[in-house]
């Protein structure tokens, strides 16, 4: 393809094209994106740009401008990567809380299961006694 008249959707011979791997869109970026990670236009997910075979990262970064982007690229990834971190840190707190609550709830009604067995125990014995004493009761009964 000629890259003198290519418009801004037109594929170049030096883009990479590859497939999103969560939703299999098929996307193409300038070479000086490989390595970079990027939002998916189709299904939002992050994914990394990958880098052709036979090129190496230092290729793409021809001129200062380029490493200064990739430099800022590289912070805007830093920076969402700490805000998921703080994020998922925070989680993870309330989940823990959550555990010890459930914890402390569990324990509490293992002491409870264990009374009410038993008190069931204690009521099973006096019901197998009222049984007992019921049945002589009633063959003392027939005998009169």
């Amino acid at each position: 393809m000629s890259t003198k008249n290519a418009g801004p959707n037109d594929i170049r011979s030096s883009d990479i094209v590859f497939d999103c791997p969560y939703c299999e869109k098929s996307l193409a970026i300038d070479c000086r994106g490989a390595g970079l990670t990027i939002t998916c236009p189709d299904c939002s997910n992050i994914i990394q740009v990958p880098i052709p075979d036979g090129m190496e990262i230092f290729d793409i970064d021809s001129s200062d401008q380029d490493k200064e982007v990739r430099i800022i690229h590289m912070r805007e990834v830093i920076a969402d990567a700490q805000g998921r971190i703080l994020q998922l840190e925070s989680e993870v707190k309330d989940l823990q809380a959550r555990r010890d609550s459930l914890e402390k709830l569990r324990a509490e009604n293992a002491v409870r299961f264990e009374v009410i067995s038993k008190e069931l125990e204690n009521t099973g014995r006096a019901l197998a006694r009222i049984s007992d004493v019921l049945i002589s009761a009633a063959e003392a009964a027939k005998k009169t």
